[in-house]
């Protein structure tokens, strides 16, 4: 039974005015908006999830033996303040000359997991932006 399934059918369970039924559904809101702001967090680290995996893909295993250097850096990111008097300002930056749009289908698993972590850090500000 899912998460969403169990609230569901303890809604059902706790319909009547009682004093336990009224508590029963508070902690039922408690549950569904615990549950909405997980899903929603999930939501945002999937791509970066996808990323990483597509990256480990790519690697092949080192025998015994073999070279482990790390290769050259392909991709940098830069983050910085960003200063301002507006409420809805984001307070930071976060960009790569290296990174575009399209790069979420890169073969070059830097370029996406690049583009997936600027495209987190900028989900989670916009989430966390005081409501006017």
């Amino acid at each position: 039974m899912t998460d969403l399934e169990t609230i569901e059918a303890a809604r059902r369970l706790f319909a009547h005015d009682t004093p336990g039924d009224k508590l029963g559904r508070r902690l039922l809101a408690i549950a569904e908006r615990e549950h909405r702001e997980t899903q929603e967090l999930r939501n945002l680290l999937s791509p970066l999830r996808d990323a990483v995996l597509y990256a480990r893909a790519q690697r092949r295993p080192l025998g015994i033996g073999q070279a482990s250097d790390k290769a050259p850096t392909s991709t940098t990111l830069r983050i910085g303040v960003q200063f301002g008097r507006e409420r809805d300002v984001n307070g930071f930056w976060i960009e790569s000359d290296e990174i575009a749009h399209t790069d979420a289908n890169s073969p070059n698993p830097c370029n996406r997991i690049a583009l997936a972590l600027i495209r987190l850090a900028f989900s989670a500000a916009e989430k966390a932006k005081p409501s006017k």
